[in-house]
């Protein structure tokens, strides 16, 4: 199994943090969104908790029930990912160019 990165992780807490809040703003359950959507209620928990990344299409059948228009979950979690995510991309960044300097001296 792949570890997953600083990144990916940031982008697993984004998901699940807009799919709960709007659970809870909708006042659903784990279990009707189960019931409605065929993904089990623990699975649905393990993405609230950032546990487990959907997939494509177990994520299509819950936004199907939680939005009249996907693309407005897609917006928010664009907007908030991209917000959590520049820190992260410029500390990367740093990293690689710490580690080619590194390299380069030791080549010299």
């Amino acid at each position: 199994m792949k570890l997953k990165n600083d990144e990916e992780k940031a982008f697993d807490l984004e998901l699940s943090k807009i799919i709960k809040a709007r659970r809870s703003e909708l006042n659903l359950t784990q279990e009707y969104i189960s019931l409605h959507s065929g993904v089990t209620r623990i699975t649905i928990g393990k993405w609230e908790r950032g546990e487990k990344t959907p997939i494509s299409f177990d994520l299509y059948n819950v936004l199907k029930i939680l939005y009249k228009d996907p693309s407005e979950f897609w917006a928010t979690l664009h907007q908030q990912f991209e917000a959590n995510a520049s820190p992260i991309r410029k500390a990367a960044d740093k990293k690689k160019y710490q580690t080619y300097v590194e390299q380069t001296r030791k080549k010299k």
